[in-house]
């Protein structure tokens, strides 16, 4: 009698968890066109649309016993407990900006470990194809953007104000797509870079035509975003994609086709007008951020990422032993407590982090981001040599701003918790029953996993 394989069913609290879920990921590519386009006076509110997803999501794990007190949000949540007490008692004293602080800093995270315990690799190879055709239409809007001035309708900021781009090069200026920044543009399309190469080394459940289409897609969005961190992250992607396929059998020929669809893809941008004008805006750009005058690309780019990294350590000679308090160096905080705009406290992650929390707690926080960013490495790691490569590229597109990354930046925030999330269940099968065609007479499970301390599921995807 012929059997077949089909997915055992799932519990109600996992469905509603899933549907959070993909709530989550809607509204974090969509919000910026909530607050741009279709609600623009509630634009500042919009900013938190997800908390509520969040907060569901909690109360529903709580009430059931499922949350996810692991080792990393417990310790987390340990931190954030003694940074709120010495806001709201030694420092600035102001209960909506040290929530706001704890907001940025950790209120995401658990969700991150919900979403790798409700999702399955399976999952995240289907939420790669909607993202991938996603990646179409945001390419399109972006290239409309590009040519529009900036007081057109679809140029609109946040609060539906003019001029919604970022300046680039060459008169042009930055396309924010669905977003509110560049930033959103730039970790929408390193996600699509992860899909791409994930279903061209991983899997086969991706047609052609729609690798054809994502990687022309892509292409195309490098030099119309004007952005060299999406070409930089993109590239990461793309090695990493690469280096999963060296071991596996059959390398050589996924080395071929990653290079045929590139210069296929190349080849089609080139014939459009759009890929030579912002071509010519993005080398501009480059070559002015990386002249003499910056320092060249040792000082405006290396010099830049190790300066984030050191910097903090040395920049801190003024700051508390406290700090200024949680949340003090968000734009939120700096808004609320100095009637100000901007990064009063530093622009870089690790720059407000000590500044906030001064230099004990503030290190001990980066060490906890640190923590996380080695062990989630290492699964992905682990599941790489058992044949998943899967969560290796993901984990491509996600390690940086896990640990560096500005979570006060509400779209960066967002990405970090989705780019966790869908890591740790990209490491994960689903369990399946066996059954007749007719009958369900025989029940066995397959790859089971657990998503508490990233576990990563030893099966090969199927392909």
């Amino acid at each position: 009698m012929a059997k077949q394989l089909i997915y055992a069913p799932l519990d109600l609290t996992t469905v509603q968890l899933r549907w959070l879920g993909y709530l989550y990921i809607f509204l974090l590519i969509f919000e910026g066109a909530l607050r741009k386009w279709i609600l623009p006076e509630f634009s500042d509110l919009l900013i938190l649309i997800r908390d509520p997803v969040v907060l569901v999501a909690y109360a529903i794990t709580l009430t059931r016993k499922q949350f996810p007190f692991n080792k990393y949000v417990n310790i987390g949540l340990v931190m954030m407990t003694v940074s709120i007490y010495i806001a709201l008692f030694f420092t600035h004293e102001n209960l909506i900006v040290a929530a706001f602080g704890f907001r940025a800093n950790f209120l995401h995270i658990p969700f991150a470990f919900i979403i790798g315990q409700v999702f399955y690799q399976s999952d995240v190879i289907r939420i790669g194809r909607f993202w991938l055709w996603g990646s179409i239409v945001m390419t399109a809007l972006i290239v409309w953007q590009f040519y529009s001035p900036q007081t057109a309708w679809v140029n609109r900021a946040p609060g539906g104000l003019e001029g919604g781009g970022f300046a680039g090069a060459v008169g042009r200026f930055r396309p924010p797509g669905t977003f509110t920044f560049i930033v959103g543009v730039v970790w929408f399309y390193a996600f699509a870079a992860a899909f791409l190469i994930s279903g061209v080394t991983q899997h086969k459940r991706y047609s052609k035509f729609l690798l054809g289409a994502a990687a022309f897609a892509l292409i195309m969005a490098i030099p119309v975003s004007i952005s060299r961190s999406l070409m930089l992250a993109a590239a990461l992607t793309l090695l990493t994609g690469m280096l999963t396929s060296t071991f596996q059998t059959g390398a050589l020929l996924r080395y071929f086709r990653i290079a045929l669809i590139s210069c296929i893809g190349i080849f089609i941008a080139s014939q459009f007008p759009v890929f030579d004008e912002s071509k010519d805006a993005f080398l501009a750009r480059w070559e002015q951020s990386t002249s003499k005058q910056y320092g060249g690309v040792s000082g405006s780019i290396v010099g830049r990422v190790v300066l984030d990294f050191t910097g903090p350590f040395f920049w801190n000679a003024e700051i508390p032993f406290f700090g200024y308090g949680i949340g003090a160096g968000t734009q939120f905080g700096v808004q609320l407590l100095y009637r100000d705009k901007g990064f009063d406290l530093g622009e870089g992650e690790w720059y407000r982090l000590i500044a906030e929390s001064g230099l004990l707690l503030g290190t001990l926080y980066i060490a906890w981001r640190f923590w996380i960013t080695v062990n989630l490495g290492r699964f992905t790691i682990i599941a790489f040599r058992k044949g998943n490569g899967m969560g290796l590229i993901l984990f491509s597109a996600t390690g940086y701003n896990l640990l560096i990354g500005q979570w006060g930046q509400t779209t960066i925030g967002g990405f970090t918790i989705v780019g966790i999330g869908l890591t740790i269940a990209s490491m994960r099968s689903r369990k399946t029953i066996t059954a007749s065609d007719d009958a369900d007479d025989d029940t066995s499970t397959v790859g089971t996993s657990t998503a508490k301390s990233f576990s990563p599921n030893a099966n090969q995807p199927k392909k």
